[in-house]
């Protein structure tokens, strides 16, 4: 185990979950902007649950480094566990950033996209919720998890399946009857969206570098 101290434990899956709920705010605001039946009252009331979730995380995140600067844990320890939890704390940050520019730019998805983007939030939801499983690894089966991180290759894999829905959706953009402009809106705004799967993936290889690197 990384350490003894289950109180820092704690307060890292505190965070962890709350980076969750976020996404899952996000997740239920995304699946509203890809209705055309939704209201923008509606989009930013379900916003407003993104901004806050993301407040949260960001206390959460506080008090976890506020904790460990308190704790006993070796230098290279600590700055290892605030590099992931800052890290994870980038998911929350890009659900958002994605939801501000939506609401303020006034962007409606073709309804024609509405499937791919359900896939894309729950495809990106399973990412997170293997990284979890991996983080939570970091402090229960560290040994293992040394000799055998294959659990983030599905991080990988599940990365790779968003990108082919982002390229996909990427030429669909560029072959509606629209303006250069709103294509390069929407080209930019899925973007956005995938883009929360790359952070995903980037912590997988942190967290995967911290175990090659311990083990050596």
């Amino acid at each position: 185990m990384i350490s003894k101290n289950t109180d820092v434990h704690a307060m890292i899956v505190e965070q962890i979950k709350d980076v969750e709920t976020c996404l899952i705010n996000f997740e239920n605001f995304m699946r509203a902007e890809a209705n055309t039946a939704t209201v923008p009252e509606t989009l930013r009331t379900l916003f407003t649950g993104v901004f806050q979730a993301e407040a949260t995380a960001d206390k959460s995140l506080r008090a976890m480094i506020d904790s460990l600067s308190k704790g006993s844990y070796l230098p290279s320890t600590r700055e290892d566990l605030i590099n992931i939890a800052t890290s994870c704390d980038k998911v929350a940050n890009k659900c958002e950033h994605i939801g501000k520019v939506i609401v303020m730019q006034k962007i409606r998805l073709p309804e024609a996209f509405a499937d791919d983007i359900v896939e894309i939030l729950t495809i990106t939801h399973k990412q997170f919720e293997v990284l979890e499983q991996s983080i939570s690894m970091l402090f229960s089966k560290l040994n293992a998890f040394m000799k055998d991180h294959s659990i983030l290759d599905e991080i990988r894999v599940l990365e790779s399946k968003v990108d082919n829905i982002e390229d996909k959706l990427t030429e669909d953009i560029f072959n509606l009857d629209i303006e250069l402009a709103a294509k390069m809106q929407l080209s930019h705004l899925i973007e956005l969206i995938c883009d929360i799967s790359d952070v995903i993936e980037d912590i997988a290889d942190k967290i995967q570098i911290m175990l090659i690197t311990r083990k050596a």
